[in-house]
């Protein structure tokens, strides 16, 4: 972790003489810092800063230049780039998807590649296979029916120990599907790898993708559907981790031309730019979508088109084929219907030279989905919000999809479900959106690191709700689930493999709940603007790359200007828990003597705060190298105006202390 010698000034605490009292304010600026006046007699041994555990893989990263010790990419960094040419079908009532498609696979590594790794993520659902999240009695699986690698046949083979067959041909494990190629990709050259495959989509109870019968009409939410080439990095080389259920995804970033042909009638929401509106879409679709996107809203499909299929091209033999292009993108998904509404909104977002431009906000869904009238409008804020906390959003569209899956995220597309409440629906929407941002442009490495893309995206999902209802207070129920495991035998590492996580919630709480809190605790310590600048420098620097956990790390403390080891190593790498109470409060001349005992196993600062019967309100902070050095109590002098009414420890509750009771002291009988 990075050294960096911080300044802390101190605040006299033995005697008021000398102290400077915060300004008496609504909202004070807590005076830094105070020194004991005594360590309790029983303090126990000193919990000074341990190392942050470091991969090996990371730390060899750091010696070959590919990482930089401060977060940045190194100056060798290097990443593969693929490119997808894919023609498919969907045929609703057999809920079959066939294809072939066309990868170009670019090796900017410095290693000459022998093998290939293929994600073949349908097999999840083939009877048999290891997983660990529960499917419905369904059986599907892809089926490969071509493989070819510069244009060259490749026929199955038995799997080595390693995975790959001996000799050139593929070999399919589970959800991985193995390739010892027939010539050598030196660095700098690439290949063209061929596959034409079929797989049923699932019906409504998988995950992540499905189709379903509801709402008086079909749709489908197809996402994984394609034979995809997994990621070599600087790390590992081959990436090949079984998707097993739980875990999401790690993925390559490319472009992708992708042709899904439907029966006419049917709309077709995706990934990317619909290439061809004047072959899918009828004449009088097209004039609709044309004015929507020139304007602020509009309806480019609407329950009149239903029943005549008005709203696509008649197509040949009955079937259309709708084109999509997408640059620079990690995956490709799709929805579709014959029965979806379709309305545009825009958000407003920074372009180039400080100019503004417009993002289009696509929705569609069938009539009857509560709450849905305003999903564009959801979806456009939370762009427009995100894209001033974080980043420009730099796709030129996003399309909320509804349909049988409660949430997933894919680049420019997300599908929803169909809560109840108006509240919920917009909350939603901020986090599906909010995932265009981790992992669709921070491309990190879900399946290991699951609080980098849904723990750092629940943290800003809270920021965009508030935003929302300024009344409401969405960081609560995340602190309620975590609070409900913290330090129990249900709660393990953020740092532990999604896959290797329990059941019963746990996932949810290491994935979503307790990283946003405790962020919202980093923020706490080191500043909202300080951490939004360094969640700002994180995104540019790693946008369309992939980091890991030691790059954000980094990053934070490039930004802070401060060594945070003490924070990252038990939050992320440990379960203990924090508890600091008020003890003691003793009135002296000019203010009180606030005693404060540390009961946890995390050190973290103390904001003591002393509110006053005129009104006024003071604070003094107790540095965490206090706690760090060993004290387990200490009393702090904090100037008071008049009698004191109320003294309470981090009064923001921005710290996830487990017992808030003993955290405030009031006069006897007030």
């Amino acid at each position: 972790m990075q050294r960096t010698v911080h300044r802390i000034l101190m605040a006299c605490v033995a005697a008021l003489a000398g102290c400077v009292p915060a300004a008496r304010t609504g909202e004070p600026a807590p005076a830094r810092a105070s020194t004991p006046s005594g360590a309790s007699a029983q303090a126990q041994a000193s919990r000074a800063a341990r190392a942050v555990p470091v991969a090996r893989a990371y730390a060899a990263a750091l010696a070959k230049g590919t990482r930089a010790s401060d977060g940045s990419p190194g100056a060798r960094y290097w990443q593969q780039r693929v490119r997808y040419r894919i023609e498919a079908a969907l045929d609703p009532a057999t809920a079959t998807v066939s294809g072939t498609e066309r990868i170009v696979y670019f090796n900017r590594s410095p290693d000459t590649l022998r093998t290939a790794v293929f994600n073949l993520y349908q097999n999840i659902f083939t009877p048999g296979v290891i997983r660990n999240r529960f499917v419905p009695e369904f059986e599907g699986g892809v089926t490969l029916e071509r493989m070819a690698v510069g244009g060259q046949a490749l026929l199955a083979k038995s799997a080595g120990p390693s995975g790959f067959p001996a000799v050139p041909g593929f070999a399919v494990r589970g959800t991985l599907g193995h390739v010892t190629l027939p010539a050598a990709i030196a660095p700098g050259d690439s290949a063209v790898f061929e596959v034409a495959w079929h797989h049923t989509v699932p019906p409504r109870g998988a995950f992540r993708t499905g189709w379903e019968d509801a709402l008086g009409a079909r749709a489908f939410v197809v996402a994984q559907w394609y034979p995809q080439i997994a990621v070599y990095d600087d790390l590992r080389g081959w990436d090949d981790t079984p998707y097993l259920g739980d875990g999401e995804f790690y993925l390559e970033y490319g472009d992708f031309d992708v042709a899904l042909t439907l029966p006419a009638g049917w709309i077709v929401g995706a990934t990317g730019e619909l290439a061809n509106a004047a072959e899918a879409l009828s004449p009088a679709t097209r004039a609709r979508l044309d004015r929507a996107l020139a304007a602020d809203t509009g309806t480019v499909v609407s329950e009149a088109d239903f029943a005549s299929k008005a709203a696509t091209a008649a197509g040949v033999d009955g079937r259309v084929t709708w084109r999509f292009h997408a640059a620079q993108v990690r995956d490709f998904a799709f929805a579709a219907s014959d029965h979806y509404r379709w309305e545009v909104a825009h958000a407003e977002v920074a372009g180039e030279g400080g100019a503004m431009r417009r993002v289009a906000v696509h929705s569609m869904y069938r009539p009857g989905a509560p709450g849905w009238d305003q999903a564009r409008s959801y979806g456009a804020h939370a762009v427009g919000f995100l894209s001033r906390r974080l980043a420009p959003y730099p796709y030129p569209q996003v399309t909320v999809a509804e349909g049988p899956i409660s949430g997933m995220e894919y680049p420019m597309l997300v599908f929803i479900a169909r809560p109840a409440k108006a509240e919920d629906l917009q909350s939603v929407i901020a986090h599906e959106v909010g995932h265009e941002w981790f992992p669709m442009m921070v491309g990190s490495d879900e399946a290991s690191y699951a609080w980098m893309d849904e723990g750092i995206n629940t943290y800003d999902e809270e920021l965009a709700v508030r935003d929302f209802y300024p009344r409401s207070e969405p960081w609560l129920g995340d602190l309620g689930s975590y609070l409900r495991v913290a330090g129990g035998d249900a709660e393990v590492p953020l740092m532990r493999h999604t896959d290797l996580v329990s059941p019963y919630g746990a996932r949810t709480v290491a994935a979503y709940s307790k990283p946003a809190v405790v962020l919202r605790a980093l923020r706490g310590v080191v500043g909202d603007s300080v951490l939004a600048r360094a969640m700002r420098t994180y995104v540019r620097e790693w946008t369309w790359r992939h980091p890991r956990p030691w790059d954000f790390f980094h990053t934070v403390e490039r930004v802070a200007g401060r060594d945070l080891s003490w924070f990252w190593e038990p939050w992320f790498f440990g379960t203990g828990t924090m508890d600091q109470a008020v003890t003691a409060v003793e009135p002296v001349s000019g203010g009180v003597r606030v005693t404060v005992r540390d009961l946890g196993e995390i050190a973290m600062p103390t904001t003591v705060t002393v509110w006053s019967g005129d009104g006024g309100k003071t604070a003094v902070e107790i540095p965490v190298e206090t706690w760090l050095r060993g004290a387990r109590e200490v009393t702090v002098s904090v100037p008071a105006f008049g009698s004191v009414t109320r003294v309470r420890i981090d009064a923001d509750e921005l710290f996830p202390d487990v017992n808030r009771a003993n955290d405030e002291w009031t006069p006897a009988g007030r």
